[in-house]
């Protein structure tokens, strides 16, 4: 009876300083794949344990695992994986198991890592490793199992250099080897760079232990492996006739035992680049030899169940089919005879596949297929089928679309697909819709869509198909808005406007030239031309529009004559003229009601710049002749003046608005101490009129008037003596000469005036109407005139 195949291979890092207690585990192995990414790697530890001998807290929730430089041993790392899956693995006959209980799971840790180029550029590599302590003590063919452990050993090269994955090997299956019969099982393992593998039986190793514990977390150049018991070796670790052998070149073992018992062995695989070994990893395997029935099933028949019409299909002499080949993804179903009594194990190239333990098959990869029958209750020997069945599933042929440009195009543009030519059909489909007459290896697609072909090999039957994806991007919308006219004459503007898009952009032309910086959906024109717009979208679509064809009409020439700047206070009216004569003038927003006629009246505008036409209309055309000129009004100055008193004899200052960019003259100048600064001081001998007249920067003028009234001191007694003795006889007012407009009024003590004198030509003799008044206090009003304050007080009349 073949039993079960368990191993270990366990690649765990030296992280951990301590001891695990590894009786259960009886397999195991490490992968290191590159992910595609320089640097970036999945780190994975397969375990496969005998959960019969397990106890609660063997399996970790995680495994730490360690990586070092060959070259010195120097660590350069260490990682933490946690746990991903656990599945059991059954036997393939429960009967035969019981000679031997084992319950076997698969346990795996993975992580994603990041190992830096810049590190890991020793030439020497680099590995990765894991110990345990310690393996079952029921293995027969080591020292002291018990006392030793398992180390678990993966090297890779710089990986800066060599972009590479580790060998993957299989998953074990269940079976068992019977004493004295022939048994193999593959070791084969994948390498998904197509390295050259070479398998060998080695030495398990022991690792670093001591009195049961295992020092998990040191490097090593060369670790310590296990001690044979006598009579085992590397080369005899399974003993039998022969003993167990692997091929180098497949890594199929081999072995027909003759003892029974539990055997501890390892096996290398080692990957080869260019001739050149760049990196291995390590196994650490059981195999279980039982004593098993030497009943035997009767011999399974393969047949052939299902293939599909264009198979190749071999038979023996008898009728057996001996092979079959058909493609790639075509359905094979291989099948042997029923029964509830037995149990089958389909294999392929020698190994066992896992779950199809049916009496079909469904064939999905080329390969030697065969079927183990075994009895279902019964424990007895397995009975392979006398005749395999080879199955070649021929890949189709790499047939790859070609295109005559970009996939991605605009409305109105294509692009063609072609199949390679030879000696196929083809068929092809738009969103997997089949587009009824296309045989041709070419098809032209105008619009959006998935397209398929399908090729057909007529040589071998074989079907391959690819498709690509096409994107037509629609064009934009190019269209001018009809204008408000297409005739206008000469000078004039014509605005022509497109339909606007915030997605667009724009680019006018007129016949066929590009207009330079006419970028934007609207266009103003004063040119005569075919007029077409250009409209490119976001995804570089163009469109362009129909041409508006617009036309400028010739107006008769004229000419106006410049117009001198002028102020805006100038008195006379400024004259317009151009040629030839018999047109109108006009003004422009305020200097429309400042013409008139032939003249600009700059005092109806106030400062600034203001156009002014000139339209001359001839008979027989449309487009009358139109001139321009602007003319400046400048602000006319302004002060403020103010009249002032001064005492004769003393000066005053003009009181007048000061303006720093205006210039002063003074007339007349007599009296001033200045007739150019703004604010002279005044000093006549009479009350004067002054004139001042300033100028802008612009020669503008403006003049103010002011009076400077010169005031006399008046000398007013209060006492005078009227009785003839020629002393004081009258009241002299001294002073009251230089103010002949002045008004002079005495009052009585009832209000009553006793004397009023219009000017004071005579001084008062202190009489009123003829007659002497007599001796008394009376009151005076004196009034000077030209704004001069008033002046009263009293006046003692004595005898």
């Amino acid at each position: 009876m073949a039993q079960r195949d368990t191993f270990l291979f366990i690649l765990l890092f030296l992280g951990l300083s301590g001891w695990v207690s590894a009786s259960h585990i009886v397999g195991g192995n490490i992968q290191l794949k590159n992910r595609g990414t320089t640097g970036h790697y999945t780190l994975s530890l397969d375990l496969f344990i005998d959960e019969q001998n397990s106890s609660a807290g063997d399996i970790k929730p995680t495994v730490k695992l360690a990586i070092y430089r060959r070259r010195d041993n120097l660590k350069m790392g260490e990682f933490e994986l946690p746990l991903l899956s656990q599945k059991a693995l059954a036997a393939s006959n429960q009967a035969c198991a019981q000679l031997r209980p084992l319950k076997l799971a698969e346990i795996i840790y993975s992580k994603d890592i990041e190992l830096d180029p810049d590190r890991f550029d020793d030439p020497d590599g680099y590995y990765v490793v894991h110990g345990v302590c310690c393996r079952s003590g029921a293995i027969d063919n080591i020292q002291m199992a018990d006392e030793s452990g398992m180390v678990f050993y993966l090297d890779f090269p710089a990986i800066k250099t060599v972009a590479n994955s580790s060998p993957t090997f299989s998953v074990p299956t269940g079976e068992y080897a019977c004493k004295g019969q022939a048994f193999t099982f593959s070791f084969k393992a994948t390498d998904a760079d197509g390295d050259q593998l070479k398998y060998s039986i080695v030495t398990p190793y022991k690792g670093f232990t001591n009195q049961g514990v295992a020092f998990d977390n040191q490097p090593s150049s060369s670790y310590p492996a296990v001690t044979w018991k006598p009579g085992f070796s590397v080369t005899n670790s399974v003993p039998g006739s022969p003993a167990l052998t692997i091929d180098p070149g497949t890594g199929q073992l081999s072995v027909t035992a003759s003892q029974v018992g539990l055997f501890a062995f390892a096996v290398l695989c080692e990957e080869f680049r260019d001739g050149k070994r760049i990196g291995s990893v390590r196994r650490d395997f059981q195999l279980a030899v039982v004593d098993c029935p030497t009943n035997t099933p009767p011999a399974p028949v393969i047949a052939l169940e299902k293939a599909p019409e264009n198979a190749k299909i071999t038979r023996a002499a008898n009728g057996a089919v001996t092979s079959v080949s058909a493609c790639q993804g075509q359905r094979i179903t291989l099948k042997t005879e029923l029964s509830p009594a037995w149990t089958f194990q389909w294999q392929r190239d020698g190994q066992n596949l896992e779950g199809d333990t049916t009496a079909t098959l469904v064939v999905s990869a080329s390969g030697e297929y065969t079927v183990i029958k075994q009895f279902r209750t019964t424990c007895g020997k397995p009975s392979p089928a006398q005749t395999s069945v080879r199955v070649d599933l021929a890949d189709a042929e790499t047939l790859k679309l070609t295109t005559s440009g970009p996939t991605t195009f605009c409305d109105g543009k294509s692009v063609i697909l072609r199949a390679p030519e030879g000696n196929y059909s083809y068929a092809w489909f738009q969103d997997d819709r089949s587009i009824p007459g296309s045989k041709a290896n070419t098809y032209q697609p105008h619009e959006t869509g998935a397209f398929k072909v399908q090729i057909t090999s007529a040589t071998t039957g074989c079907v391959t198909t690819d498709s690509v994806r096409v994107q037509v991007h629609p064009k934009p919308q190019a269209s001018i808005l009809p204008p408000t006219r297409t005739t206008a004459c000469s000078g004039d503007t014509i605005r022509l406007n497109a339909l606007a898009r915030p997605t667009y952009q724009y680019q006018w032309s007129n016949t066929g030239q590009a207009l330079a910086g006419e970028v934007s959906a609207t266009l103003p024109v004063t040119l005569p031309g075919h007029y077409v717009l250009t409209v490119t979208d976001t995804n570089q679509c163009q469109a362009v529009s129909e041409e508006v064809l617009l036309d400028f009409k010739t107006a008769p020439t004229v000419s106006m004559a410049p117009l001198p700047a002028v102020c805006e206070n100038a008195g006379n009216r400024l004259p317009l003229s151009a040629e030839p004569g018999g047109g109108i003038f006009a003004g422009v927003g305020r200097a429309a009601g400042a013409v008139a006629g032939t003249e600009f009246d700059p005092g109806k505008t106030g400062p600034g710049q203001f156009v002014i036409t000139y339209t001359l209309s001839v008979p027989g055309n449309t487009c009358p002749g139109r001139a321009r000129q602007t003319v400046v009004v400048h602000s006319a100055p302004f002060i403020q003046v103010a009249d002032a008193i001064v005492r004769r004899g003393s000066e005053t200052p003009l009181n007048v608005t000061r303006n720093d960019t205006l210039t002063y003259y003074w007339t007349p100048s007599l009296g001033l101490s200045s007739p150019v600064v703004a604010q002279p001081y005044a000093s006549p001998d009479t009350s004067t009129t002054y004139q001042v007249r300033v100028t802008s920067p612009q020669g503008c003028e403006f003049t103010a008037r002011l009076r400077v009234t010169v005031m006399t001191a008046l000398y007013i007694p209060d006492a005078f003596s009227p009785n003839n003795d020629g002393l004081n006889d009258s009241w002299v007012i001294r002073g009251i000469g230089d103010y002949p407009d002045c008004t002079v009024e005495v009052y009585n003590r009832w209000g009553n005036p006793v004397f009023v004198s219009k000017g004071y030509t005579e001084p008062w003799d202190g009489r009123s109407n003829g007659q002497a008044l007599p001796p008394a206090v009376y009151q005076y009003v004196i009034k000077p005139g030209d704004a001069q304050p008033h002046r009263s007080g009293s006046v003692l009349i004595t005898r």
